[in-house]
């Protein structure tokens, strides 16, 4: 196999894209802990997404958008550490799915201990 080549499976559960996203964001210095709260349970019941420990993934025309709700950690510079989830939560979709994300929204629910 070239090394250009990527093996993908064809069909990839919104359910997962929900881990792999949580995983990322939860690894950018600045976010405590992802956030999900009962308002979120009842529009994915009347809008069709997958919805899962505060991260939120639509499926449309072959590209992701994602919704992640984080409590940020105490005194950071919440825009920067916003961009850099952005990033990574990217990267680390299209690397995993090969599956281009077009958009990555980072809701910031809290900051400090919760």
């Amino acid at each position: 196999m070239n090394a250009s080549e990527k093996i993908v499976p064809s069909e990839i559960s919104a359910e997962m894209i929900c881990s792999i996203a949580n995983l990322a964001v939860l690894g950018v210095d600045g976010i405590e802990k992802t956030y999900m709260d009962l308002k979120d349970a009842v529009i994915d019941a009347v809008h069709p997404s997958a919805i899962s420990k505060g991260v939120k993934v639509v499926d449309k025309d072959g590209e992701y958008k994602i919704d992640l709700y984080v409590i940020t950690e105490k005194n950071v510079v919440i825009p920067k550490v916003c961009r850099s989830a952005q990033i990574k939560v990217k990267e680390s979709v299209e690397i995993m799915t090969g599956k281009p994300v077009a958009k990555v929204n980072i809701h910031v629910e809290g900051s400090g201990k919760y």
